[in-house]
């Protein structure tokens, strides 16, 4: 899932991860139509709240790089040693015939039950993870989607429950025709369910600090991801991004599952 497409004018790989005090996002991004590749770090920890990025020579260096096994790198005072357990689960948000004819902006590979073992090194201070749960995702395409809402979360109150979803508007051809399309993927008891929704069957309301995500599925009762952010960093490109954020998981009125401070909650804002 981590094959690049080196006919994409734009791919990103990421990984995402909280563990305790330590969450931490890493991009590694090709923007081919410049001829740059540029490593990016998000991160929340004991001694700050940061984003910082750095221009690569090349994209992936052996120092610095993310496989379906392991990931290694630093930037600054920024440091990881990470074994990669990817999960047996891969999602692809994808309505046919949009992909196979290029329509969309991106498209997306995800692992949504990545766990990670190592370490994660900040301002001196070593974090050492154990089987710790996570994502990895890969998207390429021929621009950045002109909006978006991204929530993942993977560490709630409630065992074996994880979550991916992303409402966004997406340009058609690259046209200034534009289309609005929804994922989402719950994972709960041993059991997987993801929803495609395109056609208005999903809405959003609020802001990044206090926000609402609803997903209708025909015929059962809608899924609610209602969600509150802080501690948010500028990743630039009008995006911005928390991984200590509130997140609770309704379908219908019932609550399945309640996150605190370990969601990841990204948006960017129309362009």
């Amino acid at each position: 899932m981590l094959s690049p497409h080196p006919s994409a004018a734009l791919e990103y790989w990421f990984f995402k991860v909280n563990s305790g005090p330590i969450a931490i996002l890493v991009d590694w991004i090709a923007r081919r139509d410049t001829n740059q590749n540029w490593l990016r770090i998000s991160i929340h920890s004991p001694h700050k709240r940061e984003v910082i990025s750095e221009r690569l020579l090349e994209l992936m260096p052996q120092d610095n790089f993310l496989s379906l096994q392991r990931t290694v790198g630093h930037i600054g005072d920024i440091a990881w040693e990470l074994d990669v357990d990817p999960g047996k689960e891969i999602i692809k948000p994808d309505i046919f015939p949009f992909g196979l004819l290029g329509m969309t902006d991106l498209l997306l590979l995800s692992a949504p039950l990545t766990r990670f073992t190592g370490w994660i090194r900040h301002e001196g201070q070593q974090f050492i993870l154990k089987d710790a749960p996570g994502m990895i995702s890969h998207y390429w395409g021929r621009q950045l989607a002109s909006d978006w809402w991204w929530i993942s979360a993977n560490q709630f109150e409630q065992k074996d429950v994880s979550v991916e979803c992303s409402f966004f508007h997406t340009s058609l051809w690259g046209t200034t025709i534009k289309a609005a399309f929804a994922y989402l993927y719950l994972h709960q008891n041993n059991k997987t369910e993801f929803v495609m929704a395109p056609l208005g069957m999903a809405t959003v309301k609020g802001t990044c600090e206090n926000f609402e995500l609803e997903i209708k599925r025909i015929g059962r009762k809608s899924i609610t991801l209602t969600g509150t952010g802080r501690e948010f960093g500028d990743l630039g490109d009008g995006i911005v991004n928390t991984l200590f954020g509130d997140l609770e998981i309704r379908i219908g009125k019932k609550l399945i599952a309640k996150a605190m401070g370990t969601a990841g909650i990204e948006r960017r804002a129309p362009i």
